[in-house]
């Protein structure tokens, strides 16, 4: 008798010991096991569940999504360790403030996730997102030291529309975006107005990507003169997308999606190719001047771009001008002032784009080899109407003087900006006053019309009014 109590004894320990491994391997495939968080499949899932339930009592749920920024930087200044370290304190900190009923989730290396299945207003959706946010921005101590995040949030309530949980992480993204690109609450929510700009986004980048492989790009050209004769000078090329349903779509829009996609490399080499190619063309004293992205002196091919852009349209360097904004000297200065040296030495002139506008350091004058300096055409639309903009003017032209460069002054569009222009010595002027970007096919009769010519007193009005405006 003894053994068979034995037997059934050591069963029921069998039988909980299978239990308990079903749970712990059930408990790690929906749990992150650095945090101890719910893992997205699992978090999905219950969202899911959730919001049909809720769905049938005509409730409402919100989700915040959790951005955390700065774990690249401790991983490469302390460790891999310390970084995960990191990510567990501010877990922890996460589950101590949740709200009752509410599911915490690590979505990836990057961000936190908080589902609320019953939210009883956005007010208290919102309390919550900011207590969430001062918990976890809180120092964490590491060692000998404290060690801190940058913690932004998104929010999105649940709606008729978008009740499933793909729907509702993707607008909490979205949001969480938003608040990541503006300075301010560290927060902000979903509203229609993302998911349209979302959606616009998602178009330039096809209509980018498409653009180069169906010639949907083109460049018009600006004209540039000298300030005190009206001779012209040279022309800017000014890059346009002319998409065949949705017309002229702005550079304000597609730039800095090519740049973020990767596409201005090949956009940028098409440029300077399409540019030289046009400017060979014009008269010998005429120069063509080109923007250049960022992002292009990120790659390993700009000097190249430009030699063979040079090389087959057997332009002189000297021609070609290559204008850079202040942005571009942020970023690795060394390694863009050795590419803008080798442009020099191949004999174009660096222009320095927009100046005024971004941190205007005197140092990048002295260090970096320009030639010539464009005042942002915020100086020329002020001059008639602040007080402080003309002296600002003759302070930047005589600073040019004692440097050796020539100023450019862009968005000239009056008689009276031109005349305090020309008294302060301003070399070159640029703007509707003077000319509106032509396309491609008008720019020889420009040059006709203005060749060592003076001024026109009337601004002047493209050929083709779909050229657009700079």
């Amino acid at each position: 008798m003894p053994p068979k109590e034995n037997s059934q004894t050591e069963l029921e320990l069998l039988r909980h010991q299978k239990r308990q491994l079903e749970m712990d391997i059930d408990h790690l495939q929906k749990h992150d096991t650095l945090t101890g968080l719910m893992n997205r499949n699992a978090f999905m899932q219950a969202m899911d569940e959730a919001l049909v339930e809720l769905a049938a009592l005509e409730g409402q749920a919100a989700l915040i999504e959790i951005g955390i920024r700065g774990l690249p930087r401790i991983s490469g200044s302390l460790s891999r360790h310390a970084s995960d370290y990191m990510i567990s304190s501010l877990a922890a900190r996460l589950r101590f403030n949740l709200p009752r009923a509410a599911l915490a989730c690590r979505l990836d290396y990057w961000s936190f996730a908080i589902f609320i299945p019953k939210a009883a207003s956005a007010l208290e959706v919102l309390t919550t997102a900011k207590s969430v946010i001062n918990a976890l921005s809180l120092p964490v101590d590491w060692v000998d030291r404290k060690l801190t995040l940058e913690i932004t949030a998104g929010v999105a309530l649940s709606s008729a529309d978008d009740g499933d949980a793909v729907t509702l992480l993707h607008n909490a993204g979205l949001a969480l975006k938003s608040a990541m690109e503006k300075s301010g609450a560290g927060y902000a929510f979903f509203n229609p107005t993302l998911a349209q700009a979302a959606r616009r986004r998602a178009d330039i980048v096809q209509f980018t990507q498409e653009g180069l492989e169906k010639n949907w790009f083109e460049l018009n050209y600006q004209a540039i003169y000298d300030a005190a004769s009206g001779k012209l000078m040279g022309f800017e090329a000014l890059l346009r997308l002319r998409h065949p349903e949705q017309g002229i779509i702005p550079p304000s829009e597609f730039i800095s999606v090519a740049e973020e996609t990767g596409v201005i490399q090949k956009l940028g080499a098409w440029v300077l190719a399409e540019a030289c190619r046009e400017a060979a063309h014009w008269p010998d004293d005429l120069t063509v001047s080109v923007n250049i992205s960022p992002e292009q002196f990120q790659s390993s091919t700009l000097i190249t771009d430009v030699h063979n852009a040079l090389e087959k349209s057997n332009l002189a360097a000297h021609r070609l001008e290559i204008e850079i904004t202040e942005s571009t000297l942020l970023k690795d200065s060394d390694m863009v002032l050795a590419q803008l040296d080798a442009l020099r030495d191949m004999g174009c002139p660096i222009v320095l784009d927009d100046f005024g506008t971004g941190y205007s350091s005197l140092s990048y004058l002295w260090k970096f080899p320009f030639s010539k300096l464009k005042m942002d055409k915020s100086f020329a639309l002020a001059l008639e109407d602040s007080p402080l903009v003309p002296g600002m003017i003759h302070s930047i032209i005589n600073l040019a003087r004692h440097l050796g460069l020539k100023v450019t002054a862009e968005g000239v569009e009056t008689d009276a900006q031109l005349k305090l222009l020309r008294a302060y010595h301003c070399d070159l002027i640029q703007g509707f006053l003077c000319a509106r970007p032509v396309q491609q096919a008008d720019v020889p009769a420009v040059i006709l019309r203005n060749f060592a010519s003076e001024i026109t007193r009337q601004p002047a009005v493209s050929d083709n009014p779909a050229a657009g405006t700079v």
